[in-house]
């Protein structure tokens, strides 16, 4: 589960998740996710995700993903696109802009919530 979770954290930081990204989500995935069970993920829900995405990629917990951490789930160039200061390292505050990114992105139809 672990890994699924991850591996969806890991499609909408990079991909810049659009609604057929999160449609495309294994329904275990999206059920582990939506908190309420609506059926929808609400900002909330999705910043509880990414919170917990991230504190599980970074596994040796100094707050930052350096790239072995992240090697599991990105590519070379996903992490660069991520690692916005080119420190070779992804920030908390890199990981939440881009995660608050992809959301506005996938968001469509600016309702707050992914469908």
């Amino acid at each position: 589960m672990r890994t699924a979770i991850l591996t969806t954290a890991v499609i909408l930081m990079t991909s810049a998740a659009s609604a057929e990204t999160v449609a495309e989500l294994n329904e275990k995935e999206l059920n582990a996710i939506d908190a309420n069970n609506d059926g929808f993920l609400s900002k909330d829900e999705f910043n509880a995700f990414s919170d917990y995405a991230f504190q599980e990629m970074d596994e040796d917990k100094n707050g930052t993903l350096g790239l072995d951490e992240a090697k599991p789930f990105l590519d070379i160039k996903q992490f660069q696109n991520v690692d916005r200061n080119n420190d070779n390292f992804i920030s908390r505050s890199e990981y939440d802009r881009q995660m608050s990114d992809d959301f506005s992105t996938a968001d469509q139809d600016g309702n707050g919530q992914l469908d």
